[in-house]
């Protein structure tokens, strides 16, 4: 019998969609000189508060995704050593 190890998948789907679509946007505004725009956007992405994306890690005992600052799977439970 084998185990296969489940694919890594973001915990919050919808946050990591909308930073991609931040990034889109913005690699579009490099060729747009309009300021107005460029502070409208800016503030949009502020209001949003996305923030950085985060570390992800699996779970040694259950294969499910983890925060790398978790102490337990939200899974299994499992006890997660420190990174």
């Amino acid at each position: 019998m084998t185990t296969t190890r489940r694919e890594l998948t973001h915990p919050d789907r919808k946050r990591a969609e909308l930073r991609g679509l931040v990034n889109a946007v913005e690699v579009a505004l490099e060729r747009d000189e309009s300021v107005p725009l460029r502070a409208a956007w800016r503030e949009l992405v502020d209001k949003l508060a996305l923030g950085p994306e985060p570390e992800l890690r699996a779970c040694p005992a259950c294969g499910a995704t983890c925060m790398q600052t978790a102490t337990r799977c939200g899974h299994c439970w499992a006890e997660l050593a420190a990174s």
